[in-house]
């Protein structure tokens, strides 16, 4: 009896939601949408009901995380006052302070301003990182 080998190609894996990954324990920051109000609904389980309201920039501490299809919730406690619930992924933040989004342009160095060069041991009479030969 020949031995035979079907090779099955494997199912495609879903797309990932993009986001910030967070470790339960971690301390991070409440963070607003632009043109959302300035609190943060803290909702129940299901994120049906809203249980609390979060400043933006209330620190909160993860508690658990659970994946979802339309993004990953966490659940938080509050910091400061204690409040437990759920908060979507893109109402977190790491930093306490919004990241501005408008970029800025790079300084370029003066004409005629040299930029800094490693000085030279005075040991061996070679620059830092330079091999002797």
């Amino acid at each position: 009896m020949p031995f035979s080998q079907s090779f099955r190609r494997p199912s495609p894996s879903p797309a990932r939601a993009r986001g910030p990954v967070l470790a339960v324990g971690r301390r991070v920051y409440v963070a607003r949408s632009e043109d959302g109000p300035a609190g943060v609904p803290l909702t129940d389980y299901a994120g049906a009901n809203a249980l609390a309201t979060l400043a933006d920039g209330n620190e909160v501490e993860i508690l658990a995380w659970r994946p979802g299809g339309h993004g990953t919730r966490y659940r938080v406690r509050s910091t400061p006052d204690g409040l437990e619930g759920w908060l979507g992924v893109g109402n977190l933040r790491s930093a306490r302070s919004a990241v501005s989004p408008t970029p800025t342009a790079s300084a370029a160095p003066a004409a005629g301003s040299a930029l800094p060069r490693a000085k030279q041991s005075e040991a061996s009479g070679r620059r830092f990182g330079q091999r002797a030969h």
